[in-house]
């Protein structure tokens, strides 16, 4: 799903579409077939205003949308990789990754520039997320 038309990727199902609008995630849901997703892959990014703290809160806005997605479909053991950008209220946020996954990492890739502060994180092992059933605790 992108903002933006993209080429056609053999063995990949493309839609232009805004994440954040309020049929996309059960759009991706629905294009799974009642599946679960071994990866979901976030490269979600605001427009900057130049603003960094404004800019920093947008950007994880976004990644809080996306991890939440990936808790509903991701398979155990699952991986979610997304990008983050530093600023100081991510901390919070990882903290809670490191409890939903076996290993949480970061990954700078070569591509972007040195003085940004982009970054993916790359959690693995998902632990499967805890639903009440008649008093019992499933995974």
């Amino acid at each position: 799903m992108d903002l933006l038309h993209a080429e056609p990727v053999v063995g990949a199902h493309l839609i232009q579409m805004d994440f954040t609008s309020d049929d996309a995630p059960g759009k991706l849901q629905e294009m799974l077939n009642s599946h679960k997703a071994d990866v979901v892959m976030s490269d979600m990014a605001a427009n900057t205003t130049g603003m960094h703290d404004i800019d920093h809160l947008r950007i994880m806005g976004l990644l809080e949308m996306a991890y939440d997605f990936a808790l509903q479909v991701l398979n155990k053991g699952g991986v979610f990789v997304a990008k983050i950008f530093q600023g100081g209220t991510e901390n919070a946020f990882l903290a809670q990754m490191k409890k939903d996954f076996e290993t949480v990492k970061h990954a700078k890739p070569d591509a972007s520039r040195k003085d940004s502060s982009e970054m993916y994180v790359v959690a693995m092992g998902f632990k499967g997320v805890k639903q009440q059933n008649n008093n019992s605790t499933e995974f």
